[in-house]
C-alpha cells in the first residue's frame, strides 16, 4: 500500500506541473458568481472555467467570509482534480483510506471522498529513506538491533485552526516557505547529530538527509507553481471546515504532527455547521 502511495505522489507531481500550464495566463475573466469585488487581475475565461470547477467538486461546504472566492474556487481545482492532496492528507484508513464507505472507486463504486476525514493528516509513509546496505544510513547507524533510519514520516493536518490558518496555523508567507523550499516549520524530525542511544524513542534522522526539510512531500515540484497558484491553495486550505485533532496518542516521534485545536468554534471553515464533519476525530 505505501508503494501505491508513493506511485500516487509521483503521479500527482506530473498532474501538477500540467495544471501549472493551464493556470498560467492571468487576466480579468467576466465577473462570476459571488466575486463582485474582483478587480482586473484576471482576464482568462480558462481560469474562470477552473474556479467553477472547483467550486463544484470541492468535497465539504465553504467559509467564503472574508476570502477572495475566485482563489477559493481555483485552490480548490488545485487540490481536488490536480493535486490530490487528500490521497497524502486524509486521516482514513484501509480499506478505503480517503473515500467514504461504500463510495471508493477501486471497488467499482461511486466516488465520494470522504468528508470527516478530509485534509486531516495521519497517512504512515514509513522511514524518510528505507535501509539499504552500504547506502543508507551511515555505517555508524547500523546498530545492534539493526539499521537505525529514523521515525516514521506521518502527514500533517491541514485543516485551518482556531486561528482560521490552515496546516498549524501557519501565515501565508510560512506557506510558501513550505511549498517553495520545503521549510519544516514544526521541526520536527531534525537530523542526527550522531546514533541514537535508544533507537526506539529517537526522532532524528541520519544524515544525510536534512531534518530541516520536509520529507516525502514533492515540494521539489509544487515549488514551480505561480505566487497566484499558491495563494489559491492557502486561501482554499482556509475555506474548509477544521477538524480537531488534539486528543488520543500521536504516532512515535510526531508529537505536533496530528494536532489541531479548533478552539472553542467547531465551526470554522463552514457556512452549513449542520452538514461540517467537525469534531475530535482522533
Amino acid at each position: 500500500m505505501k508503494t501505491q502511495k508513493l506511485v500516487k505522489m509521483a503521479s500527482t507531481a506530473v498532474l501538477t506541473l500540467g495544471v501549472i500550464a493551464l493556470t498560467g495566463r492571468l487576466s480579468t475573466p467576466p465577473s462570476v458568481q459571488a466575486q463582485d469585488n474582483h478587480q482586473g487581475n484576471h482576464k482568462d475565461d480558462d481560469e474562470e472555467s477552473l474556479v467553477r470547477i472547483g467550486f463544484e467538486i470541492s468535497p465539504v461546504p465553504l467559509n467564503l467570509e472574508g476570502k477572495d472566492p475566485w482563489k477559493v474556487g481555483l485552490g480548490s481545482f488545485l487540490v481536488n482534480a490536480v493535486g490530490d492532496c487528500n490521497g497524502c492528507h486524509t486521516g482514513g484508513g484501509p480499506p478505503n483510506f480517503n473515500y467514504a464507505a461504500g463510495r471508493n472507486p477501486y471497488f467499482g463504486q461511486l466516488t465520494k471522498t470522504d468528508p470527516t476525514t478530509y485534509l486531516e493528516g495521519g497517512t504512515d509513509f514509513g522511514p524518510a529513506v528505507p535501509p539499504l546496505p552500504g547506502v543508507y544510513p551511515p555505517p555508524d547507524y547500523w546498530l545492534a538491533s539493526g539499521p537505525y533510519v529514523g521515525p516514521d514520516i506521518i502527514t500533517r493536518n491541514l485543516t485551518p485552526d482556531k486561528t482560521g490558518r490552515p496546516e498549524g496555523g501557519r501565515t501565508l508567507e510560512q506557506f510558501k516557505e513550505i511549498l517553495r523550499h520545503g521549510i519544516d516549520f514544526d521541526r520536527i524530525h531534525l537530523t542526527c547529530s550522531e546514533p541514537p542511544s535508544d533507537p526506539n524513542t529517537a526522532t532524528c534522522l541520519p544524515p544525510p538527509v536534512d531534518g530541516k526539510l520536509l520529507q516525502v512531500m514533492p515540494w521539489p515540484v509544487f515549488h514551480n507553481m505561480t505566487d497566484h497558484q499558491i495563494e489559491a491553495l492557502y486561501e482554499y486550505l482556509s475555506a474548509i471546515p477544521c477538524i480537531d485533532n488534539t486528543t488520543g496518542t500521536p504516532p512515535r516521534g510526531a508529537p505536533n504532527e496530528l494536532r489541531n485545536d479548533c478552539g472553542d468554534n467547531q465551526g470554522v471553515g463552514t457556512d452549513n455547521a449542520s452538514e461540517a464533519p467537525h469534531g475530535t476525530r482522533r
